[in-house]
């Protein structure tokens, strides 16, 4: 045989290589392999040491080459199977020469270089195959752990090979290759990622070859591949159709079509203090819970259930004053009142944003609650991390209030103060970003209501106009932006709309 060089083996000695020689041609056409495609790929053979087989045999000899220099080999013993490597050599893909001399939109990988010769078989190009040099990991490197261990990717990355658009795994279909699988759809990222599924007994592309032929085996791989499954990009097709808005009217006549509310959506109401915030609202969410048979959380900070807020459900619920009630008439409000309504009530004074979801999804679950008020936001303990800013801080909890939403179909709605007002803005109706805190009270919720009182005293009178500024509508089923007027009707303590329009 016609010498070309020397592998040194495992024991240290040195084994003479030639082109290829006869024995292992007629080895690899068993395999379905031609010599054409084995010389393409530099592959020749020699007489090996190997310590498996504790001494020498003939042997196919598969090159690694980088810059033009072989730098690592392996070799596969046959007829008995076996195999060595070299040690101290630089690893990196097999063929990645090739394809980084002409380096392709798609690029094939596979788990062993037989297999990667079998693929050129088939007819994909020699700078389109690649195969990975080191065996597969009994299991997947978790998702929450750093990938190592891989630093022949990295380096061939960087190389060029992140110029390719698209990679096709075409590895073992074993348990140890969907490992490697999965640790190699990480690595080069999800979204160039495809994959082969073999056929019924098929485990890798050279078995596929012996057994159906380079047609099929090209096929699959070309027009069989599949994208790696990824969660959060869809075509609009495979998008299911969400059911439309449950929508709850206000309990105002004039407001019809401009004001709606919805379980499965954020708002947030703010005003200055003593504007009437809490009890506008209370009064809107009282007539939904009534009118649709609905129950309510709250989280009423500043203003106690007992007496206050019973006080007031009492008053809307008979529709006069209670020193005006009989006690028949307070007890039966009052059973009303524990059907349809649940409290969260902080042991301590000292309710953070997480206990307060979890006490929500007791009322949610148990209880039946559609929605959930957390009445101020300044009453929550902080729980702002040592490197976080206050605007990221409150992005991070309006975040978790927003999917707590949707996740339990429920509304969810936050009172806030805003931030002082001086100078030429004192006394006019805040803004969303008043909000103390962060601009993402404006742009984090679906609904924006601001709660005003342009006067408060007249001429030594109490004023009792008010107004409802719609400020943020995200969908059109829940209304648009306007201004609604009101007042308060200080016999039954209630508030009732002026028909601006009139």
């Amino acid at each position: 045989m016609a010498h070309v060089g020397t592998v040194g083996t495992a024991d240290g000695q040195a084994a003479s290589v030639a082109s290829l020689g006869q024995r292992a041609e007629a080895y690899a056409r068993e395999r379905g392999i031609s010599r054409t495609t084995l010389e393409q790929l530099g592959v020749v053979s020699a007489t090996v040491f190997f310590p498996e087989l504790k001494g020498s045999s003939e042997a196919i000899i598969f090159q690694y080459f980088v810059g033009g220099k072989r730098t690592f080999w392996k070799g596969r013993a046959f007829p008995d199977k076996a195999f060595v490597a070299q040690k101290g050599g630089e690893v990196a893909f097999y063929n990645l020469e090739n394809v980084l001399a002409d380096i392709p939109e798609t690029v094939f990988i596979t788990e062993g270089e037989f297999d990667c010769a079998a693929l050129v078989e088939a007819g994909i190009g020699l700078n389109q195959v690649l195969s990975v040099p080191t065996g597969a990991p009994e299991k997947p490197i978790p998702d929450d752990e750093p990938i190592s261990g891989y630093g022949f990717v990295d380096d061939a990355l960087r190389a060029g090979l992140s110029r390719v658009k698209r990679f096709v795994w075409c590895g073992d279909g074993d348990a140890n290759g969907l490992a490697l699988r999965q640790n190699m759809a990480r690595i080069f990222g999800f979204a160039r990622f495809w994959f082969v599924d073999w056929p019924e007994g098929i485990k890798d592309p050279n078995q596929m070859l012996m057994t159906d032929g380079p047609e099929d085996l090209r096929d699959l791989v070309v027009n069989g591949c599949r994208p790696w499954p990824v969660q959060g990009v869809y075509r609009i097709s495979e998008i299911p159709e969400p059911p439309p808005l449950t929508l709850w009217t206000p309990g105002f006549v004039e407001w019809e079509g401009k004001v709606k509310l919805a379980p499965g959506t954020m708002s947030v109401v703010t005003g200055h203090p003593g504007h009437g915030k809490t009890a506008l609202w209370a009064q809107i969410w009282f007539s939904i819970v009534r009118k649709y048979g609905v129950g309510a959380c709250m989280a009423t900070f500043e203003t106690r259930p007992v007496p206050h807020m019973r006080r007031t459900l009492r008053t809307l619920f008979w529709g006069k004053l209670e020193c005006d009630m009989s006690p028949e008439e307070k007890a039966r409000a009052d059973y009303w009142i524990d059907d349809r309504y649940r409290w969260i009530i902080h042991p301590d004074q000292k309710p953070t944003l997480g206990w307060l979801l979890d006490m929500a999804e007791v009322a949610v679950i148990r209880h039946g609650a559609r929605i959930v008020q957390i009445d101020p936001w300044n009453r929550l303990e902080s729980q702002r991390g040592p490197n976080e800013t206050e605007t990221d801080y409150i992005g991070r909890c309006l975040t978790s209030l927003y999917v707590f939403a949707q996740q339990m179909n429920v509304h969810v709605q936050v009172l806030a103060h805003p931030s002082k007002m001086d100078g030429p803005r004192k006394g006019k109706a805040p803004e969303l970003d008043d909000i103390a805190g962060s601009k993402h009270w404006d742009n984090r919720v679906d609904q924006g209501f601001v709660v005003h009182r342009p006067k408060l005293f007249e001429g030594g009178q109490r004023c009792t106009d008010a107004e409802l500024l719609y400020k943020k509508s995200r969908f059109e089923e829940l209304g648009y932006p306007c201004k609604l007027l009101m007042r308060f009707d200080t016999a039954r303590r209630t508030y009732v709309s002026v028909d601006y329009e009139a």
